[in-house]
């Protein structure tokens, strides 16, 4: 009898035949142990399997090549023995995360176990520590690693990937790495608060972000400052302002963003634009104060658009105009990655990208003329 492994092989090598030419070369039994992660037996035995049914022939020194003399037979039924089974899920996350990562967690941690799978969380602040606890823990059918705002080393991912069947992060912090990942384009989100806010007539807009160099971060920086220089639309961009000492979602805001907005208003208290776009936020009342001890309204003075997560309350308090993507879509989306990846291990890694719309709440107004705060 045919072997489980030995069935996902030949089932593969069925299609390809059917689409290749009659003498057209196979792949090496050593390139097909790689993409399906099977033993050197398992592909011997599909190769015999297709010889038996005269589809190919095989020369020593040369390859394997297709013969289509007799067509091509019926595909084995493919049973996955025990391949799609999710009985544990390691979590991990930087001790600073913000409530958005929280509620992730939460949401998997209740899907996971209701379906009796066991879920590990590890919170970790140094990632020399978390490799030597790595290095000591059992293997897990998949792992999260979730990853907004700070830099990841190879080493722990090629440990996390030698731990787990599936390792899929959450964010998208990684580039340049075969890894499935989720996030959201930020720079979309950046799109709709420019749009909204020209539509209320704001054509001086300030954008004002964590002082990271988190990608996400950056790229919408980077989109700001590109968006700028153009000559054809009727916007006057600011020079981005950077929190000073704010690398984290998690701090509190409200004194830094009062000094940053001191230190560019005008000799008669005058900002150098009405309407001030946030991201990498999640202080909403910091916010708020700062706006508050320096007698700017929002929106009557300046309307304030929030790029952020429509269900984590501490990012809008049902307050702020925002545009950004859900939680509760980032954990499905996990949970999703993983089943993907458990199923289907020779598929190409991919990047999710969450569902981006705008939510419009009191925060943003009709453009007034600059004026002195009263």
């Amino acid at each position: 009898m045919r072997t489980a492994s030995s069935d996902i092989v030949l089932s593969a090598l069925y299609d390809l035949i059917e689409r290749l030419d009659e003498g057209a070369r196979l792949p090496t039994i050593r390139d097909l142990m790689k993409s399906f992660r099977v033993s050197q037996a398992s592909v011997q035995e599909a190769f015999s399997t297709l010889r038996d049914e005269g589809l190919v022939a095989a020369q020593v020194g040369r390859g394997t090549y297709v013969l289509k003399g007799r067509g091509v037979s019926r595909k084995p039924e493919v049973v996955h023995p025990d391949r799609e089974r999710l009985d544990s899920v390691l979590i991990l996350s930087n001790s600073s995360m913000n409530e958005r990562c929280a509620l992730v967690q939460n949401h998997i941690v209740g899907e996971m176990s209701g379906a009796g799978s066991k879920v590990v969380q590890i919170s970790y602040h140094h990632t020399g520590h978390l490799l030597d606890i790595l290095n000591s823990i059992p293997k897990f059918d998949a792992a999260i690693l979730q990853s907004h705002y700070e830099s990841i080393p190879i080493s722990l991912l090629h440990l996390l990937q030698d731990k787990t069947r599936a390792l899929v992060v959450d964010g998208h912090s990684l580039s340049g790495v075969d890894i499935d990942r989720i996030g959201t384009d930020w720079e979309e989100a950046l799109e709709m608060a420019l749009r909204h806010l020209s539509d209320l007539g704001h054509r001086a807009i300030g954008l004002v972000s964590l002082d990271t160099m988190a990608q996400p971060i950056l790229a919408v920086r980077r989109a700001y400052s590109r968006i700028g220089m153009r000559r054809d639309l009727d916007l006057e961009l600011s020079s981005p302002i950077l929190l000073e000492g704010l690398p984290h979602p998690t701090q509190s805001v409200g004194k830094a963003l009062e000094e940053a907005l001191s230190a560019v208003r005008d000799g008669e208290g005058r900002l150098p634009f009405s309407a001030m776009i946030t991201v990498g936020f999640s202080d909403t009342t910091g916010i708020r104060q700062s706006l508050e001890r320096l007698g700017l309204r929002s929106p009557d003075d300046l309307s304030v658009y929030v790029l952020g997560h429509h269900d984590v309350p501490t990012e809008h308090f049902g307050l702020m105009t925002m545009a950004g993507s859900t939680y509760l879509e980032a954990a499905q989306q996990l949970i999703g990655c993983i089943r993907r990846r458990l199923s289907s291990p020779e598929l190409p890694p991919q990047v999710v990208y969450l569902e981006c719309r705008e939510v419009i709440r009191h925060s943003t107004g009709a453009a007034p003329s600059l004026k002195t705060p009263s």
